[in-house]
């Protein structure tokens, strides 16, 4: 069958793929791998390559395919709407199968779109097959079986994006590239629990360790890869594991320096564990601080403390790890007071790269419900969904102008938060 692989990505805009924007999306780079080892014939169309609406309906009507299947995260629920559009406008017989984590976590509102012809929900990598053997006759909703064992999966299709892409953090060379160690997280989060739960089940799935090497061993000897990323929601949460890693990694002499997400308490119980991967080439560490305010930390079930978050920032120092530090603001019953105090812990922690973002109720999340429950949802649009700080008011009973200094003071002290402020009230500066 030829099959038309979409990922329209466009949450940074068409054009965006050149401009540093192009990390990977490893579902759509599964199911590649899945589709060519069953004889299907794809092409990749990648909307972040193109310059507009225009270029997207030029590659659509000049390529030649049976079904188109695109990706659906929230941010891009609209763009997959016009997509199907286009398809639908170029032959009407054309079929149009949509998955990921939107129609899996919405499929009431994904399948009210009437040129989606099939919703795909949960994984794919054991019924999608099957489902294409019958095709057309197959269901509109189709439910994917969760495969148990990832080492049984293919690799990712790397030839979507052969060169790799632009790393976030100084000092990890190109070409880089991302891989995912694991499916599923145990912790619960209220702003991304139960949704992760919904889409990967309530146990952690981990590929083997020497499953994650030998898929380092085709990076580096294919793409002539110089450093790495581990995509994980949390690559330290098994110990063992890591110990494991450390200990092959070095064993098998790969000596490329990586980066991956830990937790402020597991870096605190286990400073033994950060310095084994130390070790082993880690250069960087993600955490998620998430806010300077106990209570906060506690109303959305992160299972830290600031305390711990101050003094995991103090060990990755003391090993020379340096800090990308996630952390928001915008969550609902933040006060003031706890916005400045989250402002305060950065600057005691002072990460190497800071990414604060703007809370966004994410749809299936237990705060996505509270935010419905008592009324502080702004009126739908896809940007509600974006974290990014210059996209706008998430939700009600927010001091988004606090946030917007908060956000500069965090990175720069509260000088500089202050001088930032008066400009922008003189000169009618757009905050960036």
């Amino acid at each position: 069958m030829k099959v038309l692989l979409v990922y329209p990505g466009l949450v940074e805009g068409f054009d965006s793929y050149n401009d540093g924007r192009d990390w990977f999306n490893h579902g759509i780079g599964i199911i590649s791998s899945l589709l060519k080892d069953k004889g299907h014939d794809v092409t990749y169309l990648d909307c972040r390559k193109l310059t507009g609406w225009e270029a997207v309906e030029s590659e659509i009507r000049k390529t030649d395919f049976e079904l188109a299947m695109i990706s659906v995260a929230t941010v891009d629920f609209k763009a997959a709407r016009r997509i199907a559009a286009l398809v639908k406008a170029k032959d009407a017989g054309l079929k149009v199968m949509v998955g990921g984590p939107h129609p899996t976590l919405m499929t009431g509102e994904t399948a009210a779109v009437a040129e989606f012809d099939h919703v795909f929900t949960h994984e794919a990598e054991n019924t999608l097959p099957k489902m294409l053997e019958a095709f057309p006759d197959i269901p509109r909703i189709i439910r994917g079986e969760m495969p148990m064992n990832l080492d049984l999966l293919p690799f990712v299709d790397r030839s979507l994006a052969p060169a790799g892409e632009t790393p976030w953090f100084s000092g990890l060379e190109r070409p880089y590239f991302s891989i995912t160690a694991s499916r599923g997280c145990v912790y619960k989060c209220t702003f991304c629990q139960p949704a992760e739960r919904a889409v990967f089940g309530d146990k952690v799935r981990k590929r083997s360790v020497d499953n994650i090497l030998d898929e380092l061993q085709i990076l580096s000897r294919d793409y002539g890869m110089r450093s790495f990323m581990i995509h994980d929601d949390c690559f330290t949460q098994y110990s063992e594991w890591v110990e494991e890693f450390c200990r092959k990694k070095l064993e098998r002499g790969f000596t490329q320096p990586f980066a991956c997400q830990s937790r402020a308490d597991m870096i605190c119980r286990r400073p033994d564990l950060l310095k084994q991967l130390k070790e082993a080439g880690l250069s960087w560490v993600l955490i998620g601080f998430e806010s300077g305010s106990d209570r906060v930390l506690k109303f959305i079930k992160k299972g830290t403390t600031v305390s711990q978050n101050i003094e995991a920032a103090g060990v990755c120092k003391q090993l020379g790890i340096r800090i990308f530090a996630n952390y928001m603001f915008g969550i609902p019953t933040e006060t003031d007071e706890e916005i400045r105090q989250t402002v305060s812990m950065m600057r005691k922690i002072r990460p190497d790269m800071h990414s604060p973002s703007i809370f966004t109720p994410a749809p299936g999340s237990e705060l996505y419900d509270y935010c419905h429950e008592h009324g502080l949802m702004l009126p739908d649009d896809e940007m509600n969904y974006s974290r990014e700080i210059k996209s706008g008011a998430k939700i009600r009973n927010v001091n988004y102008p606090l946030i917007r200094r908060a956000v500069y003071e965090s990175r720069h002290g509260k000088l500089f938060g202050r001088l930032r402020q008066i400009l922008v009230g003189v000169k009618g500066l757009v905050f960036r």
